[in-house]
């Protein structure tokens, strides 16, 4: 906890002489926020420059570098091989090594971070994009998806030629939302009798989207980011007669980037991971913590960001210019606290 102190100045010699003395014994609080911060980072699997969620939360963690003058062994960051193992090992080590909070990029942490929170019960922990993770070391920083979804579903519907839409989507990740029934409340709200196709994406996501096209699906919003299977397969199947969409998450899916997902894209949910990178370091800086009841039950805790306050937004490129107007009526009718989710 910092302290802050405040002086009356009068001008007077004796007075100035006196503050004088004082900032030499005392330097002044950025200085010693500079010397006296250990906060650490672990990217996982490709760390930066894989063009994904590492570098999305590199965005935050620079901007907080260069605002609180945070030097390489005040805010220390390595990158994993992507294994439970190595992830365990790199968070014993900044652990031991006195780095607190320590924050983890990307779900995948979630069972590392749970064998050491009880090794390390001192330690604060900060884990982006998982709200799995139970404990009061730890804050969960995550996104209100159902709003981007049901937005999805919105653009989905509006978009939709043969009446038929599908959704593939991952549970694991968090416990707060269920993003398929806000796609599906989405679309209805477009069209009440559109036919949702809906998967819990498993092993081979492929298949499961080449299943959907044959059931006269067009229009597809998917959080599967492992590969690009998913929007390969739309890609590959679309054409003229019968052209196919895809809605899908950004930063998660680094494959959006390419020609390919560029000739489908019809929309993507953008999660401000970069946002809640520098969030973690900034209240680290200032010893604070994030303290909302995710999930009081479980006993999850953290922050979720929402429309409202710009953590997440819906992006629609040039394909789905024309299903604007009707997202953003759905997004203010979110704003404005008529559409709860």
């Amino acid at each position: 906890m910092t302290l802050w102190v405040s002086f009356l100045v009068v001008k007077n010699r004796t007075t100035l002489v006196v503050v004088a003395l004082i900032a030499l014994i005392f330097p002044p609080l950025s200085s010693a926020h500079a010397t006296a911060t250990k906060i650490a980072v672990i990217y996982d699997i490709g760390g930066r420059g894989d063009g994904g969620i590492n570098d999305a939360a590199a965005v935050g963690i620079d901007k907080a570098k260069k605002k609180y003058g945070l030097g390489l062994l005040a805010l220390r960051e390595i990158a994993t091989d992507g294994t439970d193992l190595d992830r365990l090992l790199k968070i014993r080590f900044l652990a031991k090594a006195g780095y607190n909070p320590i924050l983890l990029i990307g779900y995948g942490f979630q069972s590392s971070l749970a064998v050491a929170i009880d090794e390390f019960p001192k330690t604060e922990f900060a884990i982006i994009d998982n709200s799995n993770v139970g404990q009061l070391n730890v804050e969960c920083m995550v996104f209100n998806e159902a709003q981007s979804s049901y937005l999805a579903g919105v653009l989905a519907a509006s978009a939709s030629k043969t009446g038929k839409i599908a959704a593939l989507v991952d549970v694991d990740r968090t416990n707060l939302r269920d993003l398929t029934k806000a796609f599906q409340l989405g679309a209805q709200s477009v069209k009440p009798k559109i036919v949702v196709l809906a998967q819990n994406w498993g092993m081979n996501p492929a298949t499961d989207v080449a299943s959907m096209i044959k059931r006269g699906a067009d229009i597809f919003y998917s959080t599967w980011n492992q590969s690009s299977d998913v929007i390969d397969v739309i890609a590959s199947s679309s054409n003229a007669k019968k052209p196919l969409r895809y809605i899908g998450v950004l930063p998660d899916q680094f494959f959006l980037k390419s020609t390919k997902a560029k000739s489908v894209l019809l929309g993507a949910v953008q999660k401000r991971v970069d946002t809640a990178a520098y969030d973690v370091i900034s209240s680290g800086v200032k010893n604070l913590s994030f303290s909302d009841i995710l999930d009081g039950t479980n006993g999850i805790f953290g922050k979720e960001y929402s429309f409202s306050d710009g953590g997440i937004d819906l992006l629609i490129p040039a394909l789905g210019s024309a299903h604007i107007p009707a997202v953003l009526k759905a997004e203010a009718k979110i704003k404005s606290g008529k559409i709860k989710l």
